[in-house]
């Protein structure tokens, strides 16, 4: 197991009150009311138009909820939530003292598309939720002393990337649908708990085949910005998602169209060398 390490990119909100669970399952692409004490899921929320405004990891305690996602969301996403509570008894709070660290390990063969998954709380108040691939989450809440490890934190990061486990932040708010993302195989979105924001053109797009672009896991030789426009022939044709320092290179995860797949890629004015298309093309089907 390696160096636990904090991670600045996710902070924490918390969502209390009678009407929580009921709520967020209104809003969010999982069956949150699913959720007991102790477990967790991923989630996306959506603009009506079906993209996406934020993904995270959604954790229900006994009292309260913990939504972990990209900390430069965390404040303009609560704001649009709280703008659909009205009389529902459900209250936000964005100064949570939760902080979110990882840790890298080897795979253990949890399921990548299992829609909720066990939290394993500790008698130190940590939370620890492992993920497909390796990397585990650890939520603790108070800040721990000497985990400030930036290299740990990229490798982290990196093999997010390298499982295709993508993380919306701000420089890609509402670029792409869930499918796009690939939530629909990575467990964040449930396609028989009814209406959410966005729900309809999700199963429309899901049922009907009608998702054009898809991930890649590309890399390059130097860093390219998140939001970067991906290009081929000299059009755009996707965007990176994610972005992180690997094996004295730099691997990203980028959406792209499909029509794409096969082409030379550039970005940020770097060459990209596909690594892995996390989507099928029309020769594979």
């Amino acid at each position: 197991m390696h160096t636990l390490c904090k991670l600045p990119f996710f902070g924490v909100a918390e969502a209390s009150g009678a009407d929580a669970a009921e709520f967020l399952h209104s809003q969010l692409s999982n069956h949150i009311l699913d959720l007991q004490p102790g477990e967790a899921c991923f989630a996306t929320y959506n603009s009506p138009r079906g993209r996406v405004l934020a993904n995270m990891l959604v954790l229900r305690r006994a009292d309260r909820f913990l939504l972990v996602m990209a900390a430069d969301l965390l404040e303009a996403t609560i704001k649009r939530l709280r703008m659909f509570v009205l009389r529902s008894k459900t209250v936000f709070h964005t100064d949570s003292a939760w902080q979110v660290y990882g840790q890298s390990g080897a795979d253990t063969g949890v399921d990548a598309a299992a829609l909720k998954f066990a939290a394993e709380e500790g008698d130190n108040g940590l939370i620890t939720l492992t993920l497909a691939g390796g990397n585990r989450m650890v939520l603790s809440p108070a800040p721990l002393p000497d985990a400030d490890h930036p290299a740990a934190a990229e490798a982290w990061q990196a093999a997010e990337i390298l499982q295709g486990r993508p993380w919306i932040s701000q420089p890609t708010v509402e670029s792409c649908v869930a499918q796009m993302l690939n939530q629909h195989l990575l467990g964040g979105v449930h396609f028989k708990k009814g209406c959410y924001p966005g729900q309809e053109i999700i199963a429309r797009a899901q049922y009907r085949g009608q998702v054009r672009r898809g991930m890649a896991v590309c890399c390059s030789a130097m860093p390219v910005a998140v939001g970067s426009k991906v290009e081929a022939d000299g059009e755009e044709v996707g965007i990176v998602i994610n972005s992180a320092a690997h094996d004295e290179a730099f691997v990203l995860l980028a959406v792209i169209k499909h029509g794409a797949a096969g082409k030379a890629l550039q970005a940020g004015g770097q060459a990209l060398q596909t690594l892995k298309l996390l989507f099928e093309t029309e020769a594979d089907e």
